[in-house]
């Protein structure tokens, strides 16, 4: 029930009330494609990739607006998603979120913006799964208020912001073998969790249109049905998990030439977690169990270089082509490599993802684009169990359809 009367909710905000405000900005940006893609040692499929947003802008007076956004993600794609445990397999990709802001100019070029928001993820594994029936699948609810400063000086701009953002994740259909079999499970919500995040934002923007930007944020997790584990695999019922995760986006922009522009985007993740790992699904006895302490710690750093060339067509038409580099490293702390039988070693695993990528949209009008785009992604990692998820992969897709923008 609660659903429907937020799905009620923001459909009057988004789509009803916009209908009967005069001063409305329609802005949006939606991308149809035909895909192909694949994962070696696997069987190729065709698909699709639609994704975008729309957000009817509502001016109710000159320092006040009201901004309902929706976006969405519906792929039918070969491709591995991240869990806290490793890369699991997807065909179908289902994300949507809705977001409903009010945002104050309180003083000249000062903004406070409060948010209400939900995000509904689904993926399907095979095409026999049930939608809605997914093992990841999860759902957002929660809030957020932020704070802006816009400062102009001599040949530049400056951006200052912060946020505080609290949300609620659910998923609905996880659950372990233990509180699948037992009558009285110690846990039957354990990936839920409440999140708080802190995140903080600078940018800065010359004259001739590069910038430079640095976005930290500080995530901690409360899990609400997830116990820590002791070293003999009993759980403390006294102490829930905690994670904390902080994250460093930054980068830079730089104009080379008319129409060619050089990106350089970053990012670097700490994080960790009282949740130790205790491993009894491949043993023969408790003797020969596996615990591992501070299993989910890992650093990553991620480097992206890419290359964007734009040429003018007139009224509003540009070709554009971009090429770029992703290259990602994730150290674990104490994570052990284990042998393909599951047997352990020293070792620490260690992970490092390439992926190489472009894309290119030529105006069929100034509201229309045809689109062109590929991908191919390697992962690598000295993780040889791989029993229950992917550490090393590859994937690629080729995509073509249309950009419509309003």
């Amino acid at each position: 029930m609660k659903k429907i009367i937020l799905l009620i909710v923001l459909t009057f905000f988004a789509f009803i009330l916009p209908a009967f405000c005069a001063q409305v900005t329609h802005i949006g940006h939606f991308e149809l494609l035909d895909s192909y893609s694949s994962v070696k040692r696997g069987n190729p499929i065709s698909g699709y990739d639609i994704n975008g947003y729309y957000s009817p802008v509502v001016k109710l007076d000159k320092t006040l607006f009201l901004i309902p956004l929706y976006t969405v993600q519906f792929e039918k794609i070969r491709q591995y998603l991240p869990e806290d445990e490793g890369n699991h397999l997807s065909t179908v990709y289902f994300v949507q979120n809705a977001v409903l802001s009010l945002r104050k100019e309180f003083k000249p070029n000062w903004y406070a913006k409060a948010t209400a928001l939900g995000t509904w993820s689904y993926n399907k594994e095979t095409r026999d799964e049930n939608w809605g029936k997914g093992l990841y699948d999860y759902q957002d609810a929660g809030w957020a208020f932020d704070v802006r400063h816009k400062k102009k000086g001599q040949g530049y701009q400056q951006e200052y912001s912060v946020k505080f953002e609290y949300y609620r994740r659910r998923y609905p259909n996880f659950s372990t073998l233990l509180s699948s079999t037992s009558p009285a499970p110690p846990e039957r919500r354990e990936k839920d969790y409440l999140g708080y995040k802190y995140i903080a934002g600078f940018n800065h923007i010359y004259a001739d249109g590069s910038r430079l930007y640095l976005k930290p944020y500080f995530l901690v997790k409360y899990f609400t049905d997830k116990y820590t584990i002791e070293e003999d695999g009993t759980l403390n019922t006294d102490k829930r998990r905690k994670d904390y995760v902080l994250n460093i986006d930054y980068g830079l922009s730089k104009i080379l030439a008319k129409g060619l522009l050089f990106s350089l985007d970053n990012s670097y993740t700490y994080n960790t977690s009282n949740l130790d790992f205790y491993d009894s699904q491949d043993t023969v006895s408790l003797s020969d169990d596996a615990f591992t302490k501070d299993f989910y710690v890992y650093h990553k750093n991620t480097l992206t270089p890419s290359f964007e060339y734009s040429y003018s067509l007139g009224e509003k038409k540009e070709v554009k082509f971009k090429a770029g580099y992703t290259f990602a490293y994730r150290d674990y702390e104490n994570r052990k490599v284990q042998s393909v039988d599951g047997g352990y070693s020293n070792k620490r695993q260690k992970d490092r993802e390439h992926s190489v990528f472009s894309s290119l949209a030529v105006p069929i009008n100034k509201n229309l684009d045809a689109l062109l785009k590929y991908s191919y992604t390697w992962v690598r990692s000295n993780q040889d169990y791989q029993a229950y998820y992917r550490y090393t992969y590859d994937a690629y897709r080729i995509e073509a359809g249309l950009g419509i923008d309003f």
